[in-house]
């Protein structure tokens, strides 16, 4: 616990006062109190406000289960199941490989917020690079977590649900092709890369996990669920900062810009979709909670640009470039954000 608030003591004490601040704006207890606020009203009205802060609660506590959710089912899973003896079972042969690869997501649910240092350590154990690095883009999206809550957020919609599966499989098969013609005999990874700088993000703190290993050769489970439980506190709370900007700027957006504005943005396609790309990958919301952020913008926004945000989000965002940076080749990195950037623009614009 000392750790914990020593690590986020500042995200801990700014989010405690956001969040005082917006319950305190969405109620009507700001009324009561007789307060001087006129120079308020000439930066903002105090009905958009509190209009603000309605649109980002509602938003916040739709989402936060499932982001809890997702790193409680992360952690268990990294501490409890070997995905070693999963890869022993995938075939050979890349026709086979590449597209089994992109269903394991519903056997190792993990959000894109780890997946980068696993399929780094899989490399490093001979997995081949193509397969690798299907699962790390189609394990985000294909997994039960996003499912469950991509589904309720967009009012049991298995229309949705089931389109934004097919895009991020169908992307990730490609792509994995892709690396197959191009990286299979070349090397990807960094000579440095297994460094604590870059499994910074990841599952474990070196330290932390020198320390529990020296205890521990062979962990028992109560030890096994003791880290994971202790992982995923620092991972909710990293990921929650995340969350919160994005509920933030999705309210901001449909207070501040309004619904008018934002449709006359979607009538020209190709800009709302670079638009959506971008929050995408600048917001790294990990893709247990992301479809409800795509949901605020549903009135507003039309099908192509909304699962552009959906779809791109989960596969590369800048969280998972810094990662990537510290494990891959310049080379693989840019071909993997060109290849995953064109390939969603075209999927969204051609099949939608």
């Amino acid at each position: 616990m000392l750790r914990l608030l020593k690590n986020f003591y500042v995200e801990i004490l700014l989010v405690f006062l956001f969040m005082t601040l917006v319950v305190f704006f969405s109620s009507d207890s700001f009324l009561r109190f007789e307060w001087d606020v006129s120079w308020l009203s000439s930066f903002v009205s105090y009905g958009k406000l509190q209009n603000l802060a309605t649109i980002f609660l509602s938003i916040f506590l739709e989402g936060l289960p499932f982001i809890l959710i997702g790193v409680l089912v992360s952690s268990l899973i990294h501490e409890f199941v070997n995905e070693n003896t999963l890869w022993k079972l995938t075939p050979k042969n890349p026709f086979l490989s590449i597209p089994m690869a992109t269903l394991f997501g519903l056997i190792l649910p993990i959000c894109e917020c780890g997946i980068v240092p696993i399929a780094r350590r899989l490399i490093e154990k001979k997995l081949p690079v193509y397969t690798a690095f299907t699962f790390l883009l189609a394990a985000p999206i294909v997994n039960p977590v996003t499912i469950i809550s991509t589904y309720i957020a967009f009012g049991d919609d298995w229309g949705i649900t089931l389109t934004r599966l097919s895009l991020g499989a169908g992307i990730a098969v490609v792509m994995g092709f892709l690396f197959f013609l191009f990286f299979r005999n070349r090397e990807v990874l960094r000579n440095n890369s297994h460094t604590c700088e870059s499994d910074e993000m990841d599952d474990h703190c070196c330290s932390d996990h020198r320390e529990h290993h020296t205890k521990h050769d062979t962990p028992k489970w109560k030890d096994k669920l003791n880290h994971a439980l202790y992982h995923s506190i620092f991972e909710f709370m990293n990921m929650t900062k995340y969350f919160i900007l994005g509920a933030f700027l999705a309210s901001v957006f449909q207070t501040f810009v309004g619904f008018a504005a934002m449709k006359s943005m979607a009538s020209h396609e190709w800009i709302a979709i670079i638009v959506m790309m971008g929050l995408a990958f600048g917001l790294s919301i990990c893709s247990s909670s992301d479809a409800f952020i795509a949901a605020s913008f549903r009135n507003a926004m039309g099908t192509a640009p909304l699962f552009a945000f959906l779809v791109y989000g989960p596969m590369m965002d800048l969280k998972n470039v810094l990662m990537m940076a510290g494990s891959f080749r310049a080379s693989v990195i840019w071909f993997f954000w060109g290849g995953t950037t064109l390939l969603t623009i075209v999927s969204v614009i051609c099949f939608l």
